[in-house]
């Protein structure tokens, strides 16, 4: 399995986020694809890639024109206001009836295209989002050129990203940039599997009305969990995408005996629906001991997750989501490769 990997992240550090009544580092950081790779290493997965250089044109075929735009402007209008130190992040956020759009303030461009103070700007945040999609494209050319399997180190990640809002630690989202660049190669059905903890809120909302990408997520149920306000079970998209829509949440300290029936269900939905590819929204926060997680997976337990997502006979495109225990990060992310493989 060729992993695709870079170093032009790195940039994207330095900021911090709230953890309810404390200021603490961010948890998504650049040493999680180091601790990623050490671990990848050891388990023999030695062909790594650097990314190929993707344009916009695949990003605007699911985000909107002024929030990309935004996204690149951010941290030079931030900075030519308040200088080069510090980060950019809102401190007021549209809500309804506040509908007007945003003028060249970089505050109310905040305000319109983040919904949570988890996405901050820096200096090198638009190289590292601009990486990520082009880690994530150059793992589908891989795939429509051939190769059965490959993982995109993506970082910062993208299950929450929508196509003009910002937030969770997501910028862009990889997952639904590279199911639109399958479909637009001539694949007619397209699967999502988003087994990070979090749901993917934004991948839903980029397919909710669309028959084209079947998007099935495992997480905590939205009653106790972030992003709370999607992901219930009772969302299976609507118009042309009813039925095309699959939550499956589940309440905080969930083990794997439980967790593990819901990735059998949505296997077999899976299957049935016949995608031309499956692309994994691998998030491995769902371990007992990850710092924003409530589920009780062990890291034995991520070996069998790969060994249940190979019985797909569709190539299989995984992109990193979230996990932040960072001392069994890469174990658990190798489990799920390596059991993958076997």
């Amino acid at each position: 399995m060729k992993v695709i990997v870079s170093n032009d992240h790195q940039g994207h550090a330095g900021a911090k986020e709230m953890r309810y009544d404390k200021m603490i580092s961010m948890s998504e950081s650049p040493d999680r694809v180091d601790i990623i790779l050490g671990a990848l290493n050891k388990s023999g997965f030695f062909h790594l890639q650097e990314p190929l250089r993707f344009g916009l044109n695949e990003v605007l075929r699911v985000h909107d024109p002024n929030f990309v735009k935004f996204l690149e402007d951010c941290y030079a209008l931030w900075k030519k206001q308040f200088g080069p130190n510090g980060f950019a992040t809102a401190y007021t956020f549209g809500m309804r009836g506040m509908d007007q759009k945003p003028n060249s303030s970089v505050h109310s461009m905040l305000s319109c295209y983040t919904f949570d103070v988890c996405v901050p700007f820096v200096d090198g945040t638009w190289k590292a989002i601009q990486s990520s999609k082009d880690i994530a494209l150059t793992g589908a050319t891989l795939i429509a050129n051939g190769e059965r399997s490959v993982f995109s180190l993506c970082r910062p990640p993208g299950h929450h990203a929508s196509k003009d809002l910002a937030g969770g630690y997501c910028y862009l989202n990889n997952a639904a940039i590279v199911a639109q660049y399958y479909l637009d190669r001539g694949m007619n059905k397209v699967a999502i599997l988003d087994i990070d903890y979090h749901h993917g809120n934004g991948s839903q909302t980029i397919f909710y009305e669309r028959a084209d990408v079947l998007f099935t997520s495992l997480h905590c149920r939205p009653e106790d969990e972030y992003p709370f306000l999607l992901g219930y079970q009772h969302e299976t998209g609507s118009g042309a995408g009813a039925g095309f829509n699959c939550n499956l949440p589940m309440p905080l300290g969930t083990r794997y005996a439980v967790w593990e029936q819901a990735l059998v269900f949505a296997i077999d939905k899976i299957k049935k629906y016949g995608p031309e590819v499956i692309i994994i929204s691998l998030g491995v926060d769902t371990f007992i001991d990850d710092p924003v997680g409530g589920f009780k997976l062990l890291s034995e337990d991520f070996l069998d997750i790969g060994k249940k997502l190979s019985q797909f006979q569709s190539p299989t495109h995984f992109i990193m989501e979230g996990g932040y225990a960072k001392i069994e990060l890469g174990i658990n992310v190798s489990n799920v490769l390596s059991g993958f493989m076997e």
